[in-house]
């Protein structure tokens, strides 16, 4: 039979060694009553990795990037061969492969609903793609490459637009776009940083965190109903390099 290990404690505070050295450190005498109290402790069984479980060969090139889907049954890569691939991550097969970009993809990102893939290339591309069917289309607005890419939270409620349909691209040109994927269309281009973004977070509140090799954060949020109010609401200071 397998032993399960307990913790004990006295008073809230947990005794890590011999009861002894506690009544000792503590100053008890044979007089004194201790009440000890315990629970049972979970037991994890760390199994090493020894070996490769699976090799999934497809890109021709330099992997980049690599995201699940929400569901976690999908896996979406891009690579320097131009191309996003999407894997059946149960079975680890292949289902698609989506071509469209003409320049390295750099990074990918799902919406919330797993409805749409969301990659970035370094030609300043951003495309949309339909995990279904692997159709995609091009949105053009930067003008040098993509770094990060960002859904909006889906509990977020988006006026004037569905849900999981808001996302956020940074590039190098310095600037953040905030997009509508069903429209194609800019909502909001945030300009403010000096050097090139290079990470991207939306908050569960709705605002926009975006760093960059200026050596800064900026949070961005909203001062109406839409997208289109976003505004730099802070700048964040302190690093004494670049923040990615």
């Amino acid at each position: 039979a397998k032993s399960t290990p307990y913790a004990f404690y006295a008073d809230e505070t947990r005794i890590d060694g011999a009861l002894s050295d506690y009544a000792a450190e503590q100053k008890l005498t044979g007089e004194d009553t201790l009440a000890l109290t315990y629970e049972p402790l979970a037991v994890f069984r760390v199994r090493r990795v020894s070996r490769c479980a699976e090799t999934m060969p497809g890109h021709s090139d330099a992997v980049l990037h690599v995201r699940f889907s929400p569901d976690g049954k999908t896996l979406a890569s891009g690579g320097g061969d131009a191309t996003v691939r999407l894997w059946d991550a149960l079975a680890n097969a292949p289902k698609r492969t989506c071509t469209g970009h003409k320049h390295h993809v750099l990074c990918i990102a799902w919406a919330p609903d797993a409805s749409v893939v969301a990659s970035g290339d370094r030609a300043g591309e951003v495309r949309l793609w339909n995990p279904s069917t692997g159709a995609g289309r091009s949105l053009k607005r930067h003008t040098k490459w993509i770094t990060a890419l960002a859904w909006a939270p889906a509990h977020l409620e988006a006026p004037a637009q569905e849900k999981c349909e808001a996302f956020a691209s940074a590039s190098r040109d310095t600037t953040v776009k905030v997009w509508n994927a069903r429209t194609g269309g800019v909502a909001a281009s945030l300009t403010g940083h000096t050097d090139s973004v290079e990470a991207l977070a939306w908050a569960g509140d709705g605002a926009i965190y975006s760093a960059s090799r200026d050596r800064t954060i900026k949070v961005w949020r909203r001062e109406g109903a839409g997208w289109a109010t976003l505004r730099l609401a802070a700048t964040l200071q302190g690093h004494a390099h670049r923040v990615n």
